[in-house]
């Protein structure tokens, strides 16, 4: 059984590294083989079923996508809001829609949407007809950063957009949910620390901040702040305590309740408060991953049956990936389930021999746990984030019985209290809030030590599992596999973290989304050409691409930042990442980046050919254009520039110009890209930095059509809305090759990644 569970988990997770999705057709096949065979060769009709699983899984979330008309105009679409919601402006929510331009779903779809000045307070369980405009799903693509397209997969998202404004906008049901009117009880109450208390109570972490995580992230807790197995384990042990007693008490006062078994009785309650308590979480997917393993072990003692560890846990993997399948393709079911097989794995190496309570042996063995969990849990973590915290076991030992034992029994009390006396659960909260303060002061004091936590480049995943077998080995004993193994295993990662110099650059037009940022390296230096946009909200391109694509690379410092003009689209984010990162030179239009002034970085020639008086000039025809060469390919950015610059720049440099790649001018807006400036420049790849489905229309068709229609040989057209991150790799002694990499069609090309784009197929 347990190697049959481990092929069919393996056939499922086999899911995260399909490039296309298996036709109907092809997994009809598959099936009717494996049924064929399921006597003959058991564990292969296994791993087939789990593909068999994960491709129709696929192939109804594509029949749940929804059609192209929808996107095409304003739509009234009518829903019950299903997460939480604190805010009364700018508020982002998701909407489980029953209704589509009047007609009724035959299965609910959800859509995530936000809305600037809401006509009422929005709260989770209300049921609202709202006019909107929708997008398919779609996300930043970039090599590092938050993948968003992949998460609205994993949330079963069917589109994005936003409500506009209606006076027809109605409130169809008014009435909240539990966890809702929780939420405002709370808010209601008079505390500073409202976002940690939240995150502890009821798992909402919506008023955290960034300087919060990272906070947490510099000190390894970030588990401790969301809801999951920990907390539940501990509910689950005050409710078979409580009611156990109580049970007890009743049972043993009447006669003929004698008959019943107070332990079992006692452990279907405790399921029920567990489930409670999952619902007041908002039954998060580590919740109910918890939830179900209490379900798992309820039902192995009900019947009385008896499993080893590791099959229980196979099983309950399997379990999870058939209840929610769409989970596998999150951060948060791998980092779970492996924390727990790093704890099974624990009691393996080291088990538990001394018969009875010992104290000495139940702080050895959380001891054990915690330092094998930031040791074999450290790849796990790295690779997803890219971060490590150097202090994240000693803060553990501290904080996990801190929050586990005191924090969140105290929250639980306030908020059973707050129905039966408000003063009591608001006397309950301030002591937490106390307690929480306190700990912020050490956690921020203990994380101003620069040695406390390290970025780390991004590797490849196969690196990362090397390191992991690694580990592996070395918490193995001797005798089951020798350590000289550990030498051979760590060539592969010391070959990335130390790479040779290399003549090589490239150039990397980054996914801003509408916008630009170009960034040109060369051994691990950096030059960048405008930085993205940034918005009221917060939300920006240094911190959400610039910075962690820097990150993976390891790349500490920016030698020079270009700045073509003013506009936000260009310069936004500025401000974010000079403050995060050092910025060695900074060159604007109104300054250095005029015409004259000359660069040379590593071997490249870098030439500003406009403007000469950027005062002169609008903001757009004010933009710096910079050409980049190292004497056999060259890149030509050109800003916002319009045709009578383009006219200009002909007249002033002729086939100077020319230039292997082109990064069009205003984002392919018809005002440029004149056909006497294409013919002049003759590039080989044309890039496009805009929005996906942008109010503009960019590139216009017009502009395609002259572009294509420029000569031959024909330049290549890339969009940074359909490729993501285009990287160009080149090499001085090779003037003929240029290495093109898009990020959605090379990089990251699984099919969950692209969707609903890999439903055509």
């Amino acid at each position: 059984m347990t190697s049959k569970l481990f092929i069919f988990i393996a056939g499922s997770i086999s899911s995260l590294l399909w490039s296309n999705l298996p036709s109907i057709y092809f997994t009809v096949c598959i099936l009717f083989v494996s049924i064929i065979f399921a006597k003959k060769y058991p564990r292969v009709t296994c791993f087939l079923i789990g593909i068999c699983w994960m491709a129709s899984v696929g192939h109804w979330q594509c029949s749940l996508q929804l059609p192209s008309e929808v996107f095409s105009k304003p739509i009234w679409v009518s829903g019950k809001v299903t997460n939480l919601v604190h805010k009364k402006k700018n508020v982002r929510f998701n909407l489980k829609v029953s209704h589509i331009g009047g007609h009724e779903q035959v299965f609910s779809r959800k859509i995530r949407l936000s809305w600037q000045v809401p006509d009422w307070q929005l709260a989770q369980g209300q049921e609202v007809r709202l006019l909107v405009k929708l997008k398919p799903p779609h996300g930043l693509a970039n090599e590092a950063g938050f993948n968003y397209q992949q998460w609205l997969f994993g949330e079963g998202i069917q589109a994005t957009g936003y409500v506009k404004s209606s006076n027809d906008h109605s409130l169809i049901n008014a009435s909240q949910s539990l966890r809702q009117k929780v939420l405002q009880s709370l808010l209601g109450l008079e505390l500073t620390q409202h976002k940690w208390i939240l995150a502890l109570a009821i798992g909402y972490r919506g008023l955290l901040q960034p300087e919060d995580w990272l906070l947490v992230q510099r000190t390894g807790i970030a588990h401790l702040i969301a809801i999951s197995g920990l907390h539940l384990a501990l509910v689950a042990s005050l409710s078979y305590l409580v009611f156990g007693w109580l049970t007890s008490l009743i049972v043993s006062r009447v006669d003929r309740w004698h008959k019943f078994n107070v332990h079992t009785l006692t452990i279907v309650i405790t399921v029920f408060t567990t489930w409670l308590y999952s619902g007041l979480a908002g039954f998060g997917l580590p919740t109910i991953r918890a939830w179900l393993m209490v379900c798992l072990l309820t039902g192995l003692f009900l019947f009385n049956k008896k499993l080893a560890p590791i099959k229980v846990l196979l099983l309950a993997m399997s379990g999870f990936v058939v209840l929610f399948p769409l989970s596998i393709f999150g951060a948060s079911f791998w980092l779970s389930f492996s924390a727990v097989f790093v704890i099974w794995f624990v009691f393996w190496r080291w088990p538990v021999k001394k018969v009875g309570f010992s104290l000495s042996t139940v702080t050895l063995t959380m001891l054990r746990i915690q330092m094998s969990l930031s040791v074999l849990m450290l790849p796990v973590v790295a690779w997803q984030f890219s971060y490590v915290s150097v202090i994240s076991p000693l803060v553990n030992l501290i904080a996990v019985p801190l929050v586990t034992f005191i924090l969140v029994p105290l929250c639980l009390l306030g908020i059973i209290c707050l129905p039966l006396n408000i003063n009591w659960a608001e006397w309950i909260f301030k002591l937490v809030e106390n307690l929480i303060e306190v700990g912020l002061q050490l956690l921020t004091h203990i994380s101003q030590n620069d040695n406390s936590s390290f970025s780390i480049m991004a590797l490849p995943i196969l690196i990362w599992a090397i390191a992991l077998m690694a580990l592996v080995i070395l918490f193995l004993p001797t005798f089951i596999i020798h350590k000289k193994w550990l030498v051979i295993l760590m060539f592969p990662i010391i070959s990335y973290v130390m790479p040779a110099k290399s003549k090589t650059w490239q150039v990397d037009v980054l996914d801003v989304g509408h916008g630009l940022s170009v960034l040109i390296t060369k051994n691990q230096q950096a030059i960048i050409y405008d930085v993205g946009a940034s918005y009221a909200s917060g939300f920006n391109m240094a911190d959400s691409v610039i910075l962690p694509v820097l990150t993976a690379r390891n790349i500490k410092q920016i030698d020079t930042v270009f700045i073509s003009h003013s506009d936000n689209d260009h310069q936004g984010s500025l401000a974010v990442l000079s403050s995060k990162i050092n910025i060695k030179n900074l060159v604007t239009n109104t300054d250095l980046c005029t015409v004259g002034y000359k660069k040379l970085w590593q071997g490249l020639s870098i030439q500003v050919l406009w403007p000469d008086h950027a005062s002169l000039y609008t903001s757009n025809n004010s933009s710096c254009v910079l050409k980049i060469s190292d004497n056999k390919h060259s890149v030509l950015l050109t800003g916002d520039i319009d045709k009578s610059i383009e006219r200009q720049l002909v007249l002033n440099y002729g086939p100077l110009l020319k230039s292997d790649i082109l990064i069009a001018p205003h984002h392919g807006s018809n005002t440029s890209s004149s056909s006497q400036f294409i013919h002049t420049v003759q590039p080989k790849y044309v890039v496009f930095s805009q929005g996906f489905m942008n109010r503009w229309g960019f590139p216009k068709p017009e502009v395609v059509t002259r572009y294509l229609a420029g000569g031959e040989p024909k330049p290549i057209l890339i969009s940074t809305s359909d490729a993501g991150q285009i990287s160009f790799k080149l090499h001085p002694n090779d003037p003929t090759s240029i290495s093109v990499i898009r990020n959605r069609q090379n990089t990251h090309h699984f099919w969950y990644a692209n969707m609903p784009k890999c439903c055509a197929i």
